[in-house]
């Protein structure tokens, strides 16, 4: 078992950042769709929280990939 270098740490720790602020938009475009209020504002915000979060695991993805070798 080989020890891990320190750029796959610094990968790792990218990728758990990187998986929280995924969490954090989910959690904006989830509130802003559940909102009672109703306001077409609430949708402007909801709306682009899917492409968001792919674009985000894309970027994760590649960081970990790199950082694998």
């Amino acid at each position: 078992m080989q020890a891990k270098t320190r750029s796959q740490h610094k990968s790792e720790l990218l990728v758990v950042v990187i998986a929280l602020l995924a969490f954090l938009v989910g959690l904006v475009g989830h509130l802003a769709g559940a909102s009672i209020a109703n306001s077409d504002s609430f949708g402007y915000i909801a709306a682009p929280v899917p492409l968001i979060v792919g674009l985000i695991a894309v970027v994760a993805y590649k960081i970990a990939e790199h950082g694998d070798h």
